[in-house]
Protein backbone atom coordinates (compact mmCIF):
# COMPACT_ATOMS: atom_id res chain seq x y z
CA UNK A 1 0.00 0.00 0.00
CA UNK A 2 2.50 2.22 0.87
CA UNK A 3 4.38 1.73 -2.57
CA UNK A 4 0.68 2.54 -4.12
CA UNK A 5 0.81 5.69 -2.29
CA UNK A 6 3.60 7.01 -3.26
CA UNK A 7 3.42 6.30 -6.98
CA UNK A 8 -0.11 7.42 -7.12
CA UNK A 9 -1.71 11.09 -8.17
CA UNK A 10 -1.46 11.33 -3.81
CA UNK A 11 -0.05 13.99 -1.71
CA UNK A 12 0.48 13.99 2.11
CA UNK A 13 -1.50 16.51 4.21
CA UNK A 14 -0.23 18.11 7.06
CA UNK A 15 -3.61 17.17 9.35
CA UNK A 16 -6.89 15.46 9.15
CA UNK A 17 -9.58 17.80 7.21
CA UNK A 18 -12.56 15.86 8.78
CA UNK A 19 -13.07 18.23 12.37
CA UNK A 20 -13.36 21.66 9.62
CA UNK A 21 -15.03 19.69 6.72
CA UNK A 22 -18.64 19.48 7.96
CA UNK A 23 -19.17 23.02 8.75
CA UNK A 24 -17.11 24.30 4.84
CA UNK A 25 -19.89 22.05 3.72
CA UNK A 26 -22.53 23.67 5.61
CA UNK A 27 -21.18 27.02 4.75
CA UNK A 28 -21.66 26.26 1.05
CA UNK A 29 -25.02 24.17 1.32
CA UNK A 30 -26.80 27.14 3.23
CA UNK A 31 -25.27 29.43 0.38
CA UNK A 32 -26.93 27.54 -2.37
CA UNK A 33 -30.13 27.08 -0.12
CA UNK A 34 -30.55 31.15 0.39
CA UNK A 35 -29.95 31.45 -3.29
CA UNK A 36 -32.43 29.04 -3.71
CA UNK A 37 -30.86 26.76 -6.04
CA UNK A 38 -31.09 23.62 -3.80
CA UNK A 39 -34.40 22.58 -1.48
CA UNK A 40 -34.40 22.05 2.25
CA UNK A 41 -34.51 18.65 2.16
CA UNK A 42 -31.77 18.34 -0.13
CA UNK A 43 -29.63 20.52 2.61
CA UNK A 44 -30.78 18.13 5.15
CA UNK A 45 -30.00 15.02 2.88
CA UNK A 46 -26.38 15.74 2.43
CA UNK A 47 -25.29 16.31 5.93
CA UNK A 48 -23.56 13.90 7.89
CA UNK A 49 -23.36 15.43 11.44
CA UNK A 50 -20.74 12.81 13.53
CA UNK A 51 -18.17 11.89 10.59
CA UNK A 52 -14.80 9.86 10.90
CA UNK A 53 -12.54 10.09 8.24
CA UNK A 54 -12.17 7.79 4.89
CA UNK A 55 -10.18 5.16 5.00
CA UNK A 56 -7.92 3.49 2.28
CA UNK A 57 -7.29 -0.05 2.32
CA UNK A 58 -5.89 -2.47 -0.34
CA UNK A 59 -7.45 -6.16 -1.87
CA UNK A 60 -4.93 -8.23 -3.56
CA UNK A 61 -5.78 -9.33 -7.26
CA UNK A 62 -4.63 -12.41 -6.92
CA UNK A 63 -5.81 -13.30 -10.59
CA UNK A 64 -3.13 -10.89 -11.97
CA UNK A 65 0.72 -10.94 -12.66
CA UNK A 66 2.49 -9.46 -9.77
CA UNK A 67 -0.68 -9.76 -7.60
CA UNK A 68 -1.18 -5.67 -7.84
CA UNK A 69 -3.23 -3.72 -5.15
CA UNK A 70 -6.74 -2.54 -5.65
CA UNK A 71 -7.04 0.68 -3.43
CA UNK A 72 -10.39 0.99 -2.18
CA UNK A 73 -11.75 4.14 0.00
CA UNK A 74 -14.15 3.49 2.98
CA UNK A 75 -16.77 5.95 2.57
CA UNK A 76 -19.12 4.44 5.56
CA UNK A 77 -19.68 7.44 7.83
CA UNK A 78 -17.36 9.93 6.43
CA UNK A 79 -17.79 14.07 6.03
CA UNK A 80 -19.20 13.25 2.61
CA UNK A 81 -20.92 10.31 1.83
CA UNK A 82 -24.35 11.83 2.17
CA UNK A 83 -23.60 14.20 -0.28
CA UNK A 84 -22.05 11.83 -2.66
CA UNK A 85 -25.11 9.62 -2.33
CA UNK A 86 -27.77 12.39 -3.05
CA UNK A 87 -25.41 13.61 -5.63
CA UNK A 88 -24.84 10.36 -7.73
CA UNK A 89 -28.42 9.35 -7.69
CA UNK A 90 -29.18 12.19 -9.46
CA UNK A 91 -26.87 11.46 -12.23
CA UNK A 92 -27.82 8.18 -12.31
CA UNK A 93 -29.94 9.18 -15.71
CA UNK A 94 -26.51 10.61 -17.20
CA UNK A 95 -25.31 7.06 -17.52
CA UNK A 96 -27.87 5.26 -19.24
CA UNK A 97 -25.87 4.84 -22.25
CA UNK A 98 -27.06 2.39 -24.76
CA UNK A 99 -23.13 0.56 -24.53
CA UNK A 100 -23.74 0.36 -20.91
CA UNK A 101 -24.09 -3.52 -19.53
CA UNK A 102 -26.27 -4.42 -16.33
CA UNK A 103 -24.68 -7.93 -15.56
CA UNK A 104 -23.87 -11.21 -17.87
CA UNK A 105 -27.46 -12.01 -18.57
CA UNK A 106 -27.63 -8.43 -20.20
CA UNK A 107 -24.31 -9.19 -22.28
CA UNK A 108 -25.63 -12.38 -23.41
CA UNK A 109 -28.92 -10.65 -24.43
CA UNK A 110 -27.40 -8.31 -26.94
CA UNK A 111 -24.83 -11.05 -28.05
CA UNK A 112 -27.41 -13.08 -29.54
CA UNK A 113 -29.69 -10.72 -31.14
CA UNK A 114 -26.84 -9.08 -32.68
CA UNK A 115 -27.59 -9.58 -36.61
CA UNK A 116 -24.96 -11.84 -38.18
CA UNK A 117 -22.13 -10.82 -40.00
CA UNK A 118 -18.84 -11.24 -40.79
CA UNK A 119 -16.92 -9.28 -38.11
CA UNK A 120 -16.51 -12.93 -36.18
CA UNK A 121 -12.98 -11.44 -33.75
CA UNK A 122 -14.67 -10.83 -30.50
CA UNK A 123 -11.94 -8.97 -28.16
CA UNK A 124 -12.29 -7.36 -24.54
CA UNK A 125 -11.09 -3.96 -23.89
CA UNK A 126 -10.28 -2.80 -20.32
CA UNK A 127 -9.61 0.76 -18.71
CA UNK A 128 -6.24 0.82 -17.08
CA UNK A 129 -6.60 2.16 -13.28
CA UNK A 130 -10.31 3.47 -14.29
CA UNK A 131 -11.17 5.24 -11.51
CA UNK A 132 -7.61 6.98 -10.51
CA UNK A 133 -6.63 8.10 -13.71
CA UNK A 134 -10.29 9.00 -15.41
CA UNK A 135 -10.22 12.77 -15.42
CA UNK A 136 -13.10 14.22 -13.08
CA UNK A 137 -13.17 17.79 -14.35
CA UNK A 138 -14.15 16.23 -17.87
CA UNK A 139 -16.44 14.61 -16.37
CA UNK A 140 -18.18 17.39 -14.35
CA UNK A 141 -17.91 19.49 -17.74
CA UNK A 142 -19.90 16.93 -19.38
CA UNK A 143 -22.49 16.82 -16.44
CA UNK A 144 -23.07 20.32 -16.70
CA UNK A 145 -23.60 20.79 -20.14
CA UNK A 146 -26.27 17.43 -19.98
CA UNK A 147 -28.28 19.63 -17.23
CA UNK A 148 -28.09 22.58 -18.97
CA UNK A 149 -29.44 20.65 -22.04
CA UNK A 150 -31.84 18.86 -20.56
CA UNK A 151 -32.78 20.94 -17.45
CA UNK A 152 -36.22 18.12 -16.42
CA UNK A 153 -33.90 15.51 -15.73
CA UNK A 154 -33.29 17.98 -12.45
CA UNK A 155 -36.26 18.64 -9.97
CA UNK A 156 -37.30 21.93 -10.30
CA UNK A 157 -35.65 23.15 -6.96
CA UNK A 158 -32.28 22.10 -7.70
CA UNK A 159 -30.45 23.88 -10.56
CA UNK A 160 -27.52 22.77 -13.14
CA UNK A 161 -25.34 24.92 -11.23
CA UNK A 162 -25.30 23.97 -7.64
CA UNK A 163 -24.87 20.18 -8.95
CA UNK A 164 -21.75 21.64 -10.38
CA UNK A 165 -20.64 23.79 -7.13
CA UNK A 166 -21.35 20.39 -5.10
CA UNK A 167 -19.69 17.86 -7.71
CA UNK A 168 -16.10 20.44 -7.68
CA UNK A 169 -16.72 20.50 -3.71
CA UNK A 170 -16.52 17.19 -3.35
CA UNK A 171 -13.69 16.21 -6.00
CA UNK A 172 -11.56 19.02 -4.19
CA UNK A 173 -11.91 18.02 -0.78
CA UNK A 174 -10.84 14.13 -2.07
CA UNK A 175 -8.92 12.86 0.92
CA UNK A 176 -8.71 9.35 2.77
CA UNK A 177 -6.60 8.11 5.42
CA UNK A 178 -4.13 5.38 5.73
CA UNK A 179 -1.44 3.94 8.63
CA UNK A 180 -2.53 7.61 10.76
CA UNK A 181 -1.26 9.81 8.06
CA UNK A 182 -3.79 11.87 5.87
CA UNK A 183 -3.40 12.64 2.06
CA UNK A 184 -5.19 14.48 -0.63
CA UNK A 185 -6.19 12.54 -3.63
CA UNK A 186 -4.96 14.81 -6.54
CA UNK A 187 -6.29 12.71 -9.64
CA UNK A 188 -9.48 10.73 -10.27
CA UNK A 189 -11.72 9.61 -7.90
CA UNK A 190 -11.55 7.10 -4.87
CA UNK A 191 -13.24 3.66 -5.15
CA UNK A 192 -15.68 3.25 -2.62
CA UNK A 193 -17.41 6.55 -3.00
CA UNK A 194 -20.73 6.24 -4.90
CA UNK A 195 -20.28 9.80 -6.83
CA UNK A 196 -17.07 8.65 -8.42
CA UNK A 197 -18.94 5.55 -9.90
CA UNK A 198 -21.52 7.87 -11.67
CA UNK A 199 -18.99 10.43 -13.22
CA UNK A 200 -16.02 7.36 -14.28
CA UNK A 201 -19.35 5.49 -16.26
CA UNK A 202 -20.18 9.14 -17.65
CA UNK A 203 -16.72 9.63 -19.08
CA UNK A 204 -16.04 6.26 -20.06
CA UNK A 205 -19.38 6.05 -21.99
CA UNK A 206 -18.60 9.73 -23.70
CA UNK A 207 -15.15 8.29 -24.84
CA UNK A 208 -16.52 4.95 -26.43
CA UNK A 209 -19.28 7.15 -27.86
CA UNK A 210 -17.13 9.83 -29.81
CA UNK A 211 -15.13 6.75 -30.45
CA UNK A 212 -17.53 4.40 -32.21
CA UNK A 213 -19.25 7.79 -34.08
CA UNK A 214 -15.68 8.98 -35.48
CA UNK A 215 -14.02 5.69 -36.03
CA UNK A 216 -13.32 5.08 -39.88
CA UNK A 217 -13.67 1.42 -39.24
CA UNK A 218 -15.89 1.00 -35.76
CA UNK A 219 -16.37 -2.72 -34.42
CA UNK A 220 -19.71 -4.17 -35.30
CA UNK A 221 -20.92 -4.33 -32.10
CA UNK A 222 -19.79 -2.91 -28.74
CA UNK A 223 -20.72 -2.89 -25.07
CA UNK A 224 -18.94 -2.74 -21.72
CA UNK A 225 -19.55 -3.22 -17.50
CA UNK A 226 -17.72 -0.12 -16.00
CA UNK A 227 -13.88 -0.81 -17.26
CA UNK A 228 -14.46 -3.87 -19.34
CA UNK A 229 -15.46 -3.60 -23.03
CA UNK A 230 -16.55 -6.11 -25.68
CA UNK A 231 -16.15 -5.75 -29.65
CA UNK A 232 -16.65 -7.83 -32.38
CA UNK A 233 -13.82 -7.06 -35.08
CA UNK A 234 -13.04 -8.24 -38.48
CA UNK A 235 -9.61 -9.62 -37.29
CA UNK A 236 -6.37 -9.02 -34.96
CA UNK A 237 -5.18 -6.25 -37.10
CA UNK A 238 -8.73 -4.21 -37.45
CA UNK A 239 -8.74 -5.01 -33.22
CA UNK A 240 -5.30 -2.86 -32.81
CA UNK A 241 -6.28 -0.43 -35.06
CA UNK A 242 -9.28 0.06 -33.41
CA UNK A 243 -7.77 0.40 -29.94
CA UNK A 244 -5.08 2.89 -31.01
CA UNK A 245 -7.66 5.18 -32.72
CA UNK A 246 -9.76 4.83 -28.92
CA UNK A 247 -6.40 5.84 -27.11
CA UNK A 248 -5.65 8.47 -29.67
CA UNK A 249 -9.33 10.42 -28.66
CA UNK A 250 -8.23 10.94 -24.52
CA UNK A 251 -5.16 11.43 -21.90
CA UNK A 252 -6.71 10.05 -19.29
CA UNK A 253 -8.06 6.85 -20.20
CA UNK A 254 -5.64 3.81 -21.29
CA UNK A 255 -7.34 1.06 -23.20
CA UNK A 256 -5.72 -2.32 -22.94
CA UNK A 257 -6.56 -5.25 -25.52
CA UNK A 258 -7.17 -8.89 -24.76
CA UNK A 259 -7.14 -11.04 -27.37
CA UNK A 260 -9.14 -14.94 -28.07
CA UNK A 261 -7.24 -17.56 -26.75
CA UNK A 262 -5.41 -20.37 -28.89
CA UNK A 263 -9.08 -22.18 -29.10
CA UNK A 264 -10.85 -19.00 -30.03
CA UNK A 265 -12.34 -18.68 -26.74
CA UNK A 266 -12.63 -15.52 -24.66
CA UNK A 267 -13.95 -14.70 -21.41
CA UNK A 268 -15.73 -11.66 -20.38
CA UNK A 269 -17.57 -11.35 -16.90
CA UNK A 270 -18.59 -14.72 -15.74
CA UNK A 271 -19.12 -15.70 -19.38
CA UNK A 272 -16.73 -17.70 -21.35
CA UNK A 273 -17.59 -17.27 -25.37
CA UNK A 274 -16.57 -19.97 -27.78
CA UNK A 275 -15.09 -19.79 -30.98
CA UNK A 276 -18.64 -20.76 -32.31
CA UNK A 277 -20.73 -17.97 -30.28
CA UNK A 278 -21.23 -20.74 -27.73
CA UNK A 279 -21.61 -20.15 -24.28
CA UNK A 280 -20.35 -21.45 -20.73
CA UNK A 281 -19.81 -20.56 -17.31
CA UNK A 282 -16.27 -18.95 -16.88
CA UNK A 283 -14.21 -19.15 -13.68
CA UNK A 284 -10.72 -17.54 -13.07
CA UNK A 285 -7.70 -19.74 -12.64
CA UNK A 286 -7.66 -19.11 -9.19
CA UNK A 287 -11.37 -20.01 -8.21
CA UNK A 288 -10.72 -22.75 -6.01
CA UNK A 289 -14.60 -23.89 -5.85
CA UNK A 290 -14.30 -23.50 -2.18
CA UNK A 291 -17.98 -22.18 -0.70
CA UNK A 292 -19.96 -22.22 2.54
CA UNK A 293 -19.78 -25.96 3.76
CA UNK A 294 -22.96 -27.34 4.52
CA UNK A 295 -22.04 -27.98 8.68
CA UNK A 296 -21.01 -24.08 8.68
CA UNK A 297 -23.33 -22.31 11.77
CA UNK A 298 -25.05 -20.22 9.30
CA UNK A 299 -29.14 -20.64 8.33
CA UNK A 300 -29.82 -23.09 6.52
CA UNK A 301 -31.67 -21.02 3.68
CA UNK A 302 -28.23 -19.36 3.11
CA UNK A 303 -27.01 -22.84 1.71
CA UNK A 304 -29.83 -23.42 -0.06
CA UNK A 305 -29.30 -19.93 -1.93
CA UNK A 306 -26.05 -21.17 -2.87
CA UNK A 307 -27.38 -24.20 -4.81
CA UNK A 308 -29.73 -21.85 -6.41
CA UNK A 309 -27.59 -19.17 -7.53
CA UNK A 310 -25.17 -21.42 -9.54
CA UNK A 311 -28.00 -23.42 -10.89
CA UNK A 312 -29.66 -20.41 -12.28
CA UNK A 313 -26.10 -18.69 -13.37
CA UNK A 314 -25.21 -22.28 -15.49
CA UNK A 315 -29.25 -22.17 -17.21
CA UNK A 316 -28.86 -18.32 -17.97
CA UNK A 317 -24.94 -18.95 -19.27
CA UNK A 318 -24.96 -21.70 -20.49
CA UNK A 319 -25.48 -22.89 -24.35
CA UNK A 320 -27.24 -26.35 -24.63
CA UNK A 321 -24.15 -28.03 -25.49
CA UNK A 322 -22.33 -26.65 -22.38
CA UNK A 323 -24.90 -26.98 -20.00
CA UNK A 324 -24.95 -30.62 -18.67
CA UNK A 325 -21.17 -30.17 -18.01
CA UNK A 326 -21.84 -27.23 -15.70
CA UNK A 327 -24.64 -28.94 -14.22
CA UNK A 328 -22.68 -32.31 -13.41
CA UNK A 329 -19.85 -29.40 -12.14
CA UNK A 330 -21.95 -27.36 -9.46
CA UNK A 331 -23.40 -30.82 -8.45
CA UNK A 332 -19.91 -32.37 -7.50
CA UNK A 333 -18.41 -29.03 -6.19
CA UNK A 334 -21.39 -28.89 -3.79
CA UNK A 335 -20.82 -32.56 -2.67
CA UNK A 336 -17.15 -32.00 -2.14
CA UNK A 337 -18.10 -28.77 0.11
CA UNK A 338 -20.33 -31.28 2.59
CA UNK A 339 -23.55 -30.81 1.13
CA UNK A 340 -25.72 -33.95 0.80
CA UNK A 341 -26.86 -35.33 -2.53
CA UNK A 342 -30.99 -35.31 -2.05
CA UNK A 343 -30.65 -31.72 -0.81
CA UNK A 344 -28.75 -30.90 -3.77
CA UNK A 345 -30.50 -32.29 -6.29
CA UNK A 346 -34.35 -31.19 -4.31
CA UNK A 347 -33.29 -27.30 -5.11
CA UNK A 348 -31.41 -27.86 -8.42
CA UNK A 349 -34.80 -29.23 -9.31
CA UNK A 350 -37.07 -26.68 -8.10
CA UNK A 351 -35.18 -23.66 -9.26
CA UNK A 352 -34.96 -25.60 -12.94
CA UNK A 353 -38.70 -25.37 -12.21
CA UNK A 354 -38.45 -21.88 -11.04
CA UNK A 355 -36.70 -20.49 -14.57
CA UNK A 356 -39.23 -22.18 -16.65
CA UNK A 357 -42.22 -20.98 -15.02
CA UNK A 358 -43.71 -17.56 -15.81
CA UNK A 359 -43.06 -14.71 -13.47
CA UNK A 360 -46.01 -13.51 -11.69
CA UNK A 361 -46.18 -10.58 -9.22
CA UNK A 362 -45.77 -11.44 -5.28
CA UNK A 363 -48.29 -8.96 -3.38
CA UNK A 364 -45.80 -6.82 -1.12
CA UNK A 365 -45.25 -8.07 2.36
CA UNK A 366 -46.88 -5.54 5.18
CA UNK A 367 -44.58 -7.62 8.12
CA UNK A 368 -42.19 -5.94 9.82
CA UNK A 369 -38.56 -7.15 9.53
CA UNK A 370 -36.09 -7.58 12.19
CA UNK A 371 -32.38 -9.04 11.78
CA UNK A 372 -30.62 -10.62 14.43
CA UNK A 373 -26.92 -12.51 14.50
CA UNK A 374 -27.30 -16.43 14.20
CA UNK A 375 -26.77 -18.68 16.73
CA UNK A 376 -27.73 -22.25 15.73
CA UNK A 377 -29.51 -23.86 18.59
CA UNK A 378 -31.78 -20.48 18.62
CA UNK A 379 -32.33 -19.63 15.19
CA UNK A 380 -35.49 -22.03 14.01
CA UNK A 381 -37.57 -21.10 17.43
CA UNK A 382 -36.76 -17.57 16.86
CA UNK A 383 -38.37 -17.71 13.36
CA UNK A 384 -41.21 -19.14 14.76
CA UNK A 385 -41.92 -16.88 17.37
CA UNK A 386 -41.53 -14.29 15.04
CA UNK A 387 -43.55 -15.25 12.35
CA UNK A 388 -46.25 -16.01 15.10
CA UNK A 389 -46.16 -12.06 15.01
CA UNK A 390 -46.05 -11.27 11.42
CA UNK A 391 -42.26 -10.03 11.90
CA UNK A 392 -39.85 -11.16 9.20
CA UNK A 393 -36.37 -12.76 10.81
CA UNK A 394 -33.31 -12.67 9.09
CA UNK A 395 -29.98 -13.28 9.85
CA UNK A 396 -26.36 -11.99 10.06
CA UNK A 397 -23.22 -13.55 10.96
CA UNK A 398 -21.56 -12.93 14.03
CA UNK A 399 -18.11 -13.86 14.24
CA UNK A 400 -16.15 -14.82 11.27
CA UNK A 401 -12.68 -16.00 10.64
CA UNK A 402 -12.07 -13.29 8.27
CA UNK A 403 -13.25 -10.79 10.91
CA UNK A 404 -10.83 -12.42 13.26
CA UNK A 405 -7.78 -13.15 11.56
CA UNK A 406 -7.51 -10.02 8.93
CA UNK A 407 -7.91 -6.60 9.60
CA UNK A 408 -7.88 -4.49 6.07
CA UNK A 409 -7.86 -1.10 7.79
CA UNK A 410 -6.09 1.15 10.23
CA UNK A 411 -7.62 1.22 13.24
CA UNK A 412 -8.46 5.11 14.63
CA UNK A 413 -6.83 6.56 17.19
CA UNK A 414 -8.97 6.66 20.35
CA UNK A 415 -9.22 10.60 20.04
CA UNK A 416 -11.20 10.03 16.95
CA UNK A 417 -13.70 7.20 17.82
CA UNK A 418 -17.12 8.29 17.37
CA UNK A 419 -20.07 6.03 19.46
CA UNK A 420 -17.61 5.86 22.14
CA UNK A 421 -18.39 5.88 26.40
CA UNK A 422 -15.75 8.01 26.94
CA UNK A 423 -13.91 8.80 30.48
CA UNK A 424 -12.32 12.68 31.22
CA UNK A 425 -9.91 12.73 34.59
CA UNK A 426 -9.34 15.87 36.97
CA UNK A 427 -5.64 16.98 37.46
CA UNK A 428 -6.13 18.09 40.84
CA UNK A 429 -8.43 15.31 42.50
CA UNK A 430 -9.67 11.62 42.43
CA UNK A 431 -12.39 12.75 40.55
CA UNK A 432 -13.35 11.90 36.61
CA UNK A 433 -16.67 12.04 34.43
CA UNK A 434 -18.07 9.20 32.35
CA UNK A 435 -19.98 9.75 29.11
CA UNK A 436 -21.77 9.36 25.94
CA UNK A 437 -21.33 10.81 22.73
CA UNK A 438 -21.92 9.99 19.19
CA UNK A 439 -19.40 12.57 18.23
CA UNK A 440 -16.10 11.86 17.71
CA UNK A 441 -14.10 12.90 21.35
CA UNK A 442 -12.66 15.95 19.82
CA UNK A 443 -15.62 17.72 19.05
CA UNK A 444 -16.58 16.23 22.76
CA UNK A 445 -13.78 18.28 24.38
CA UNK A 446 -15.86 21.51 23.59
CA UNK A 447 -19.00 21.05 25.52
CA UNK A 448 -17.02 19.92 28.32
CA UNK A 449 -15.05 23.51 28.77
CA UNK A 450 -15.44 25.12 31.81
CA UNK A 451 -17.87 28.38 31.40
CA UNK A 452 -20.80 30.14 33.10
CA UNK A 453 -23.52 29.21 30.70
CA UNK A 454 -22.31 25.19 30.99
CA UNK A 455 -22.02 24.84 34.48
CA UNK A 456 -25.41 23.63 35.15
CA UNK A 457 -25.18 21.81 31.64
CA UNK A 458 -22.03 19.83 32.18
CA UNK A 459 -20.61 17.97 35.58
CA UNK A 460 -16.73 18.67 34.14
CA UNK A 461 -17.77 22.53 33.91
CA UNK A 462 -19.56 22.71 37.34
CA UNK A 463 -16.63 21.10 39.22
CA UNK A 464 -13.70 22.91 37.33
CA UNK A 465 -15.89 26.22 38.10
CA UNK A 466 -16.85 25.40 41.64
CA UNK A 467 -13.42 24.19 42.84
CA UNK A 468 -10.88 25.84 40.66
CA UNK A 469 -9.39 22.54 39.82
CA UNK A 470 -8.12 21.79 36.40
CA UNK A 471 -9.44 19.34 34.23
CA UNK A 472 -7.00 17.11 32.68
CA UNK A 473 -8.20 16.90 28.99
CA UNK A 474 -5.25 15.82 27.61
CA UNK A 475 -5.94 12.63 29.71
CA UNK A 476 -8.93 11.41 28.60
CA UNK A 477 -9.23 8.02 27.63
CA UNK A 478 -12.14 5.87 25.44
CA UNK A 479 -13.38 3.12 27.68
CA UNK A 480 -15.40 1.42 24.46
CA UNK A 481 -17.50 1.83 21.46
CA UNK A 482 -20.34 0.72 20.00
CA UNK A 483 -23.05 1.70 16.79
CA UNK A 484 -26.26 0.95 17.98
CA UNK A 485 -28.27 3.30 20.03
CA UNK A 486 -29.13 0.35 22.61
CA UNK A 487 -25.56 -1.05 22.73
CA UNK A 488 -24.25 2.66 23.98
CA UNK A 489 -27.12 3.12 26.17
CA UNK A 490 -25.98 -0.36 28.01
CA UNK A 491 -22.29 0.22 28.26
CA UNK A 492 -23.10 3.92 29.47
CA UNK A 493 -24.86 2.10 32.57
CA UNK A 494 -22.51 -0.51 32.88
CA UNK A 495 -19.31 1.95 32.75
CA UNK A 496 -21.07 4.26 35.39
CA UNK A 497 -22.18 1.42 38.05
CA UNK A 498 -18.66 0.35 37.49
CA UNK A 499 -16.13 3.09 37.49
CA UNK A 500 -17.96 5.70 40.42
CA UNK A 501 -17.34 8.55 38.68
CA UNK A 502 -17.58 11.48 40.87
CA UNK A 503 -17.98 14.68 38.75
CA UNK A 504 -21.26 12.81 37.00
CA UNK A 505 -24.25 15.18 38.35
CA UNK A 506 -26.29 12.05 38.30
CA UNK A 507 -23.88 9.53 40.25
CA UNK A 508 -25.75 6.75 40.16
CA UNK A 509 -26.10 4.47 36.47
CA UNK A 510 -29.01 5.71 34.50
CA UNK A 511 -31.69 3.38 34.33
CA UNK A 512 -32.60 0.94 31.38
CA UNK A 513 -35.34 -0.99 30.54
CA UNK A 514 -36.18 -4.26 32.11
CA UNK A 515 -35.06 -6.96 29.21
CA UNK A 516 -32.01 -5.67 29.11
CA UNK A 517 -31.25 -6.60 32.63
CA UNK A 518 -30.36 -9.90 32.01
CA UNK A 519 -27.58 -9.12 30.01
CA UNK A 520 -25.70 -6.76 32.39
CA UNK A 521 -23.93 -8.62 34.37
CA UNK A 522 -21.64 -9.72 30.88
CA UNK A 523 -21.13 -6.33 29.71
CA UNK A 524 -20.29 -4.87 33.39
CA UNK A 525 -17.81 -7.33 33.57
CA UNK A 526 -15.82 -5.84 30.36
CA UNK A 527 -15.03 -2.92 32.67
CA UNK A 528 -12.67 -2.78 35.59
CA UNK A 529 -12.80 -0.75 38.66
CA UNK A 530 -10.74 2.68 38.93
CA UNK A 531 -7.08 2.50 39.64
CA UNK A 532 -6.07 4.45 42.81
CA UNK A 533 -5.45 8.33 42.30
CA UNK A 534 -1.74 8.58 42.36
CA UNK A 535 -0.68 9.67 46.37
CA UNK A 536 1.63 12.42 44.72
CA UNK A 537 -1.31 14.14 43.45
CA UNK A 538 -3.98 13.68 46.53
CA UNK A 539 -1.09 14.85 49.26
CA UNK A 540 -0.57 17.75 47.90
Amino acid sequence: MQEHIGEGPYSLLKKDPTPTLPSKLDRVLKKLLNDKKISKAFYDQARNLHPRAPQMYGTPKIHKKGIPIRPIVSFYNTPLIALHKVLAHYLKPLTCSPLRLRDSRHFLECLRSAPPDTYTYPCSLDVKALYTSCDMALARISVRSKFLAQPDLLPANISPSAMDTLIEFCLSNSYFEYDNCFYAQNKGGPMGSPLTVELAEIRVAEVETLALNTSPDPPSLYMHFVDDGFGKFRDRNHAETYLEFVNSLSADLTYTLEHPRADGSLPFLDVLLHRDLSTSVYRKPTHTDKYTHYTTAAPQNTKDALIRSLTRRAYCICSSQHLPNELSHIKQVLLDNGYPLPRIQLIMQRTKVSINRKKSSKPASNHAHACVPFYPSIAKPLQTIAKRHQVELTFNSNLTLRNLLTRTKTPPKPENIPNAIYEIPCGDCPGTYCGITEHQSFTRRANNIPGEELQYKSGVAHHALTTGHRIAFESTSILTSAQHPTQLDLLEHAAIKIRKPELNRMHSAPAIQKPWAIVLPDIEAAFRPRPAFPPSITDT
